[in-house]
């Protein structure tokens, strides 16, 4: 009930923000899914994806101080609407339906907030994707090694690369020496740099999981300038890079990255 009533008193007062975004994790019928979502007054922001496709689908709404809530969903940047949630939270959970426009028949959901900081995880990952867009001529890369023992973070490195018909290349990279662990009340978190309100360059990473997945966010949008192309330390991306996020599934060892 503690968490229902401080979600209504964020709606009821605007000028209260989350410290970072709300995670989700939970299911529209039997398929995996994780949202994550953002608190301005009564209106909320944010975007959910299928954890086995990581196409991000981006989600507007509005929740009461009641707990009722409806989203309205967006594929890509198209103002048409592709689906729409329906629902009531209680307790940290979120529960209802999804239908598409004009459909009939619904399915249920069920999702759950996210609040495990994983000081139990344990495991050492290793993955990779590859993309190519024929379109355009690029072939896409990412890169994956993760090292954890009881929460705490051995081994870190990751890398994003994009090669041009032509072969030009940009390239992300960052490791644990350019990062350090510091404390968080949501999954683990890396900071490289200082937070700031200025709008300075840094980089937080934050793993968040249940389950099978971990969800391993580069950067964070409620941080102005937090995107991990550099902080005031170091430069992490080449000129026209820019980093994606990955799901890794624990189970497979597979990831994919987000679109």
């Amino acid at each position: 009930m503690k968490r229902l009533l401080l979600f209504a008193a964020l709606v009821i007062a605007p000028s209260i923000a989350l410290a970072h975004p709300l995670y989700l994790f939970g299911a529209i019928g039997k398929a995996p899914v994780l949202l994550m979502m953002e608190q301005d007054g009564t209106a909320l922001s944010g975007w959910y994806l299928y954890l086995s496709q990581g196409k991000q689908i981006r989600l507007k709404g509005i929740a009461a101080p009641d707990g009722s809530f409806t989203f309205d969903e967006f594929s890509g940047s198209s103002e048409q609407m592709t689906g729409q949630f329906e629902g009531r939270m209680d307790r940290g959970q979120w529960l209802g339906q999804w239908r598409k426009p004009g459909a009939a028949s619904t399915l249920g959901f069920r999702f759950i907030e996210n609040g495990d900081t994983l000081s139990n995880l344990d495991g050492r990952f290793r993955c990779a994707t590859k993309k190519v867009d024929r379109q355009f001529g690029y072939t896409y890369r990412h890169g994956l090694t993760l090292e954890v023992s009881r929460g705490a973070v051995k081994a870190f490195d990751t890398e994003r690369g994009e090669v041009s018909r032509d072969g030009g290349e940009q390239m992300c990279s960052i490791a644990l020496d350019s990062v350090k662990q510091v404390k968080s009340d949501v999954g683990i978190l890396l900071r490289a740099g200082e937070a700031a309100d200025d709008g300075s360059p840094q980089c937080t990473i934050r793993i968040v999981g249940t389950g099978d997945y971990l969800y391993v966010q580069m950067g964070d949008s409620t941080e102005s300038g937090n995107d991990c192309r550099s902080s005031d330390e170091a430069m992490y991306c080449s000129p026209r890079s820019f980093w994606t996020s990955m799901v890794l599934n624990r189970k497979t060892r597979a990831c994919v990255s987000v679109e």
